[in-house]
């Protein structure tokens, strides 16, 4: 009797401790209405699942997939970005793109956690984003590899 009752609290601890367990690539489904812009690629509007595609290295790469995650529409670097209390629920941050242009997804939060993704915008699409936004984009360096946020103006603000 006594080795009944512990293998069904085993069991017990064990399922609650796999129904309470988070994803280790951060894996989170978005639906959208709208055409979205990431970097590199716009997506038609319908649902896709947001990863981390590199969860053990200290690079950040997001992969987009379609909602049931058999078909892949890109792998995006990011940086780390703060906010400051984490969100309850998954979040998504765009820039605001005039009408008629695909919204910009600037950066993705996983929930519970208050450090998420920016995305790196390729330099040619960081620059028509930047202008048509009103507000500066990351992108890379004209001169060199390092991240950099391009103003409007074209002026580049260094990135840790």
């Amino acid at each position: 009797m006594l080795k009944t009752i512990v293998a069904a609290s085993m069991f017990a601890v064990l399922a609650s401790s796999a129904a309470n367990a988070q994803p280790s690539d951060y894996r989170t489904r978005f639906a959208f209405n709208q055409p979205v812009a990431l970097p590199g690629v716009t997506l038609p509007p319908g649902t896709y699942m947001f990863r981390v595609a590199n969860g053990r290295s200290s690079a950040r790469v997001v992969q987009v997939l379609s909602a049931d995650g058999s078909r892949s529409y890109a792998l995006f670097a990011t940086i780390p970005i703060q906010r400051p209390e984490a969100p309850v629920d998954p979040e998504v941050q765009f820039m605001e793109t005039p009408e008629g242009i695909a919204t910009a997804v600037r950066a993705w939060w996983y929930p519970g956690t208050a450090t998420g993704y920016e995305f790196v915008y390729p330099r040619p699409q960081a620059e028509w984003l930047a202008r048509r936004t009103d507000a500066p984009v990351l992108t890379t360096a004209a001169d060199a590899g390092r991240m950099v946020r391009l103003e409007p103006s074209g002026n580049e603000t260094h990135v840790n």
